[in-house]
């Protein structure tokens, strides 16, 4: 049998009671009068029996008890509020659905599709969160992720959508100024352009075909892939990326490939979701429009 629980209002008073520490500031904000706000957070004091806030000159002061409130009660309203919104939304047979990405792959691939995904499933709603590094599903109401690795998600289904291949790339004015190079192991006279996360790239494809990697050093570095696009447009040096994020700059010759796309490794791109997600309506819809493009 579940707990008797605050009511909903109480908790988001003491929200914004919280994060102003002023009765009259957290009245306005919540268009509710201060009488109002005061007898809800009476009530919460009432129902975990020990005062939430002392009341000092100053202002009001945090307690403990409301110190662990705060730090455990942002991440419960925002699922709860996910909940909801996945709830209303599939009315409309979409549902909602909240996408750990990183900001490459979301600006060059999945963003220009959007519009396909709209038409096809216009009750869907999707709303993209940028990630550098590991998905968290923990706290999160990250519902699904797209990321490049190798299976071994724990407590995860995953869906394989890609491989990435690697082309070598600089702009064409970058060529104008330094030559184009004569073969693969030319490339190590250039400036060449790292992107961080993948520092090994470069010494790979030079491993990968009997080449000495010059060192590292001797480049630019990139956080991330965007970066990295972007100086090669500028003419700052040779890029090593992934084929899919220039496919557009080479059409319009805004860069130049130097040699043919190649497969490094044995790493992906996967969509990957908790088990425990696998049934909602907006991962099932986006999965299928997803894995259909690939």
């Amino acid at each position: 049998m579940r707990l008797n629980l605050p009511s909903l209002s109480a908790l988001h008073a003491f929200e914004m009671v919280y994060k102003l520490q002023n009765i009259s500031a957290a009245a306005n904000a919540l268009a509710l009068t201060q009488s109002a706000v005061s007898k809800k957070i009476l009530a919460l004091e009432a129902y975990f029996e020990q005062p939430l806030f002392e009341r000092q000159a100053s202002g009001l002061v945090p307690t403990a008890a409301a110190e662990l409130l705060w730090a455990r009660l942002p991440p419960c309203l925002d699922e709860l509020e996910g909940v909801m919104q996945e709830v209303l939304a599939s009315r409309d047979g979409g549902g909602v659905l909240n996408l750990a990405v990183f900001p490459t792959f979301a600006t060059k691939w999945l963003v220009p599709r959007l519009p396909l995904l709209y038409e096809a499933h216009p009750g869907l709603t999707l709303n993209l969160k940028i990630q550098l590094s590991r998905v968290d599903f923990g706290g999160t109401g990250i519902d699904a992720g797209i990321v490049f690795g190798r299976p071994g998600w724990p407590q995860c289904e995953h869906h394989r959508l890609s491989s990435e291949t690697l082309v070598p790339v600089c702009s064409p004015g970058f060529i104008e100024r330094h030559g184009r190079p004569a073969d693969m192991a030319g490339l190590t006279a250039y400036t060449l352009l790292h992107q961080t996360s993948r520092s090994d790239s470069w010494p790979n494809w030079f491993d990968a075909h009997g080449i000495a990697a010059p060192p590292k050093e001797q480049g630019l570095h990139f956080e991330l892939f965007s970066m990295a696009v972007e100086a090669a447009k500028a003419g700052l040096g040779i890029g090593l990326l992934p084929a899919m994020f220039v496919a557009d700059e080479i059409k319009r010759q805004a860069l130049v490939e130097l040699f043919p796309p190649e497969q490094q490794s044995d790493s992906a791109y996967y969509l990957i979701y908790p088990k425990r997600k696998a049934g909602l309506p907006g991962v099932i819809t986006f999965k299928r429009w997803l894995l259909d493009q690939h």
